[in-house]
């Protein structure tokens, strides 16, 4: 994967396949680091197995890289990758923080293209994305609110991909990611 874009779609790709409809997704940023948090309601992971590049629970191949590289990625730049299952029931929890200042950190890349094709990939999972700026917390996008506001007519999907481009791009301008 070419950048952290590539890898948070992967992820959310991951969060899909293991059943989940709903996943929240914070991001951190500053000039020196950029911190993820993502969680879901899916099935959730039975253990660390899932960093283990011949562990995966697809069964159109035999190997699962995405995870191991954003590990490796993280943690050349003197970060970090977490994976836990939330609770009994299921639910994954990620975090990661990579330090951009360091010579083998991958670009961010379109993050605001990202979750467009995000929102089309699978259109039945409802991603709510937060930026966290000086401590606080915002909802920047709500597929849910922009599916009940295409239903209302008051977005069709033609223009929605710029709508989530635009919104998302404009925050992620805000706290300075691209």
């Amino acid at each position: 994967m070419k950048d952290l874009a590539d890898h948070l779609f992967d992820i959310i790709e991951n969060s899909v396949n293991a059943g989940a409809d709903e996943v929240i997704v914070k991001i951190a940023y500053t000039e020196s680091y950029f911190f993820c948090f993502i969680s879901d309601n899916g099935k959730g992971i039975s253990g660390q197995e899932v960093l283990d590049p011949f562990v995966t629970s697809r069964t159109t191949r035999r190997v699962g890289l995405g995870l191991p590289l954003l590990k490796r990625t993280a943690e050349d730049t003197g970060g970090y990758l977490k994976i836990k299952r939330i609770d009994e029931s299921g639910g994954t929890a990620l975090q990661f923080k990579m330090y951009l200042t360091h010579i083998d950190a991958k670009p961010v890349g379109d993050l605001a293209r990202t979750f467009s094709d995000i929102f089309f990939a699978w259109p039945e999972v409802t991603v709510r994305l937060f930026v966290i700026r000086d401590g606080i917390e915002r909802l920047i996008l709500d597929f849910q609110k922009l599916r009940d506001e295409i239903e209302q007519g008051l977005k069709n999907y033609t223009n929605i991909r710029k709508h989530i481009h635009e919104v998302s791009h404009k925050e992620f301008k805000d706290i300075n990611i691209i």
